[in-house]
């Protein structure tokens, strides 16, 4: 995503929406980075709507912990640190297999197969290599195991911690044999889904989760590392 995408021309009622969309993508694909500044004036220009949209905007973003509130009143893109990033992963694990085991026992043929779909749209970006095409994928297969579950509960909690490591996908996918590697795995996601053998794709989701997380883990920990 670069800043020329940024702006919007929309419906005047759909411009807040838009406005939150479109700067969710900017931290998810990494135009604004964890601890980057966000300057109201910059955004409107960028964005290309007013001031009030933009607050709005930052209003849900904070209340996504995907902005905080940086020194003097500064508004910066959240920071997650190894610990944070497992705690978050480890989270997704109890959320995402209990969806997952639901929307396989609900035997949702419609379900099923926008999850297919989703997962069809994953191998043709990983076979582009096409890594920030292929991070949204994947969030938006997690999202469909999720809504699949038919539980709003689980559905809500689950998405609000996809948001908060939308940013880390990307990290985690650019790590030497991952993309191949979670290729793989969400192969055999599918595969059980498909046989509707809910153990097999809660073990096989579970299993795919703790290997992104200790991907993303091994990352900022490497970075945390690193003498300021």
């Amino acid at each position: 995503m670069n800043i020329e995408d940024m702006r919007i021309v929309a419906n005047p009622t759909l411009v807040r929406e838009h406005a939150l969309d479109k700067l969710r993508s900017a931290i998810a694909t990494g135009l604004y980075q964890p601890g980057t500044r966000l300057v109201e004036r910059e955004l409107c220009e960028a964005l290309g709507v007013s001031r009030t949209s933009v607050r709005e905007a930052l209003r849900q973003l904070q209340s996504e912990s995907l902005i905080e509130a940086g020194p003097r009143r500064t508004i910066i893109v959240s920071v997650l640190n190894a610990q944070d990033a497992f705690d978050i992963y480890s989270l997704r694990e109890m959320v995402e297999t209990t969806a997952i085991r639901r929307l396989v026992e609900r035997d949702d043929s419609k379900a099923a197969k926008r999850l297919q779909s989703a997962f069809k749209a994953i191998e043709k970006c990983a076979h582009k290599g096409d890594l920030p095409a292929l991070s949204a994928m994947a969030g938006t297969f997690y999202e469909e195991i999720l809504d699949g579950s038919g539980s709003k509960v689980v559905r809500d909690t689950g998405r609000q911690l996809l948001k908060r490591v939308s940013y880390l996908r990307l990290a985690s996918m650019s790590e030497p044999q991952r993309m191949e590697n979670g290729l793989a795995e969400w192969s055999q996601i599918m595969d059980a889904v498909m046989e509707r053998d809910a153990d097999k794709a809660a073990e096989a989701l579970g299993r795919h989760i703790r290997n992104s997380r200790d991907a993303v883990v091994r990352k900022l920990r490497a970075a945390e590392e690193v003498p300021a």
